[in-house]
């Protein structure tokens, strides 16, 4: 038997490489943490203004099961001190897509539904209404441009919800 203040021998390293195993397997990196990663660090170099999401308790709600699952929830509301926004998630069960219809306080306002495949961005109309269709169903966060034609105003992102 070995001491704790001996070195570490071979068999110590094939015993370390057997737990990192184990955890590769059952609880593997999420493919999307460098994304995630990045995101965040994007919105620190870009100094952004970050929306807050109005009530965390609209996400979910729970089950009558013993298990207590959440139910999400179709509409969520974001907030910062300069726009609000308001979405609404529809699926498309026959296409596996989903529609996001949205309500911004800033008329005219751009837009951005980022995703895994990609972004898209719509103009808001003078009542601040916007669609962004055909999104695929995962993680989206919201890019608010309330100048769209002035490059120097910040932006408004938001956290990033399921749809």
């Amino acid at each position: 038997m070995t001491s704790h203040t001996d070195a570490v021998d071979a068999r110590d390293l094939a015993t370390l490489a057997a737990v990192r195993g184990l955890y590769d397997r059952a609880d593997p990196v999420p493919p999307d943490l460098a994304e995630r990663v990045k995101f965040e660090i994007t919105v620190a170099a870009l100094q952004a203004e970050v929306a807050e999401l109005v009530d965390s308790a609209l996400l979910s709600t729970r089950h009558a099961t013993p298990r207590h699952e959440p139910t999400p929830t179709e509409s969520v509301t974001f907030t910062a001190a300069s726009v609000s926004l308001m979405v609404t998630a529809t699926s498309d069960p026959d296409r596996e897509r989903v529609t996001v219809d949205g309500w911004v306080t800033v008329p005219g306002s751009s837009i951005e539904a980022v995703t895994a495949e990609g972004s898209r961005v719509e103009n808001a109309d003078a009542n601040g209404r916007f669609v962004l269709d055909d999104l695929p169903h995962g993680p989206v966060h919201f890019v608010i441009r309330t100048r769209p034609d002035d490059p120097d105003a910040r932006p408004v992102i938001t956290p990033t919800v399921t749809v």
